[in-house]
């Protein structure tokens, strides 16, 4: 016996009919009849009596229908509900976020995820580039946004932003012109966050190829206590814009793009090519390039995204 037969010969039973059988079935009278004899044949015993007036069960056929008529119901339950877990995200996602854009863009992420994605549970963590990298790599956390500072093929990376970095003063320090230079940048004052972090790397490669060596004093891994640094007048970054709109909207801080117009750094989203992409982890891919742009074209993010692309299974 298999479950099309089974389905067949109940299909029967509960129409009392071969021809409106075959129709509820969407098959052919022949072909539910063939299958019906099939069944019969393999339980050496007849399922219906045929009379003039159409068929009936015979104590056979009403006893396989009796038992058979729940389980057919509970497959069909659980059928259902495979189906719906399938089209309808749930679990729990793990995103990690560096954080240059963590205070721009979490608040509606998750605002936005929650309200399509009901039946997950999202948890965002913080942490500079590297930590992110290996966080990724390990399965520690499923999606991470990183600076591509460097590759490995053990991971799944798809380009999000090109995002111009900006040098950051106190209203109080900034040069009045509109953009800023190498020139401009005060290395006694200038702090950044350490090699751990991917804009770091972009800004030393920045340095190193205009032939300007870079010696810190102070390293601070700690974006909100960069900007207070700055703020107070007591240092200069260089960060991306995101990072500071609302203290450049408040008159707080002074953000400048470099002259050349090409220091920028590349947000990626990356997953371990190891683990699965669920359709959890695929749907917040959406939801934070959809985010992207729409903060890009608000102008809180200044940079260009990148072409839309599915994230692999």
């Amino acid at each position: 016996m298999d479950l099309r037969e089974l389905r067949y010969f109940a299909a029967v039973a509960e129409t009392g009919s071969f021809s409106r059988a075959a129709i509820k079935l969407g098959i052919a009278q022949p072909t539910l009849s063939r299958q019906i004899q099939n069944l019969e044949q393999e339980l050496k015993s007849a399922l219906f009596y045929r009379h003039g007036r159409g068929i009936a069960l015979t104590e056979v056929g009403a006893k396989l229908h009796s038992a058979l008529s729940p389980m057919l119901q509970q497959f069909d339950q659980v059928q259902r509900e495979i189906i719906d877990q399938a089209n309808t995200p749930s679990g729990l996602v793990r995103l990690g976020i560096p954080p240059s854009i963590g205070s721009t863009i979490v608040a509606p992420l998750a605002e936005t995820f929650r309200a399509e994605c009901s039946a997950v549970h999202l948890h965002v963590v913080e942490a500079f580039s590297g930590t992110l990298f290996e966080w990724v790599e390990s399965g520690a956390i499923d999606l991470g946004i990183l600076y591509d500072s460097r590759r490995s093929h053990s991971m799944n990376v798809i380009p999000l932003l090109q995002e111009e970095l900006y040098l950051i003063d106190s209203p109080g320090d900034a040069c009045a012109a509109s953009v800023a230079s190498l020139e401009e940048v005060r290395l006694d004052r200038l702090v950044l966050p350490g090699t751990g972090h991917g804009l770091r790397r972009v800004v030393d490669a920045m340095f190193h190829n205009a032939g300007i060596k870079v010696e810190l004093a102070v390293e601070i891994d700690s974006v909100p206590a960069l900007k207070q640094l700055v703020e107070m007048g007591a240092a200069q970054t260089i960060l991306p814009f995101g990072a500071v709109h609302r203290e450049v909207k408040e008159k707080r801080l002074v953000a400048r793009p470099f002259a050349a117009g090409d220091l920028r750094a590349t947000l990626v989203l990356a997953t371990a090519l190891h683990r699965p992409v669920t359709k959890a982890t695929r749907q917040l891919v959406q939801i934070i390039q959809d985010q992207i742009v729409r903060h890009v074209d608000s102008g809180i993010l200044c940079g260009t995204p990148s072409k839309l692309a599915p994230i692999k299974v």
